[in-house]
């Protein structure tokens, strides 16, 4: 049985109060991911999962359901138990228009993989992320540790599709149709790299946040530089539902073979 635990989450974050000013002055919109791929010393700190300032915690439990070769969109138990499948237990929280996703190993809660933290806009349909992270080397540690448990996430796109399925399917079912995010410019290299990653996951760019006049109100939303991607909610959890199915096909056709 796969679990996604849901607590209350942290208070709403400066960049949702940005754009809540902004929404009042000048209705338009703007939204979701800031990646970085290294690993950090928030590591531990994210892993508390959301419990913050003494805030109470509740506990939903889903069930695994049959796995289906249609197209439509996985939901939450889906995606739990496939995530259990391969080693990780995913937490959500929510306080308000705020939310976060952290990935954990599941023999070790302690060791984080990685987490994506945002909310939703409090004007148009779009899902804002403020932050996502994933930890290189916690999740050398849980391929080292879990005996062939763990291995990388279930696809090629690793934990980090799993924590933003779930953020993106919190979105749909608040009413959100699409995702925007900034691909970070804190290096050519880096951010030509995570620009590759977005397209691969099925996003697309829309323009650069750079340092002109015309930027200004972005890099206040966004806390810096780079490309600002976006994409459908429904098309990419469509994609991305088709890549985890496979992905737990060829899972199946392994054990077989053994």
């Amino acid at each position: 049985m796969a679990a996604l635990r849901r607590t209350s989450a942290t208070k709403p974050s400066a960049a949702f109060l940005v754009c809540l000013l902004m929404a009042a002055l000048e209705r338009t919109a703007c939204a979701f991911i800031i990646p970085t791929t290294k690993a950090s010393r928030h590591n531990r700190r994210h892993q508390r999962g959301g419990s913050v300032g003494g805030a109470a915690t509740t506990s939903t439990t889903t069930t695994t359901t049959a796995w289906s070769t249609a197209t439509a969109i996985a939901e939450i138990d889906e995606i739990t138990d496939f995530a259990c499948r391969n080693g990780i237990e995913l937490k959500f929280t929510t306080r308000g228009p705020g939310y976060r996703c952290v990935a954990a190993s599941k023999s070790d809660p302690e060791n984080v993989l990685g987490y994506v933290e945002g909310f939703i806009r409090p004007t148009g349909r779009i899902l804002h992320a403020d932050k996502m992270e994933i930890f290189k080397s916690a999740i050398n540690s849980a391929r080292r540790s879990e005996e062939g448990e763990f291995d990388g996430g279930g696809s090629f796109l690793g934990p980090g599709l799993l924590i933003a399925y779930v953020c993106l399917l919190h979105g749909r079912e608040c009413g959100c149709e699409t995702a925007e995010f900034l691909a970070i410019d804190d290096a050519e290299y880096q951010h030509k790299r995570l620009i590759r990653y977005y397209r691969m996951a099925g996003f697309r760019e829309v323009r650069y946040v750079g340092e002109e006049l015309k930027d200004i109100p972005d890099r206040l939303v966004w806390g810096g530089c780079g490309t600002l991607m976006t994409e459908d909610i429904d098309l990419i959890l469509t994609k991305w539902t088709r890549i985890i199915r496979r992905s737990k096909a060829k899972m199946e056709g392994s054990i077989i073979q053994e």
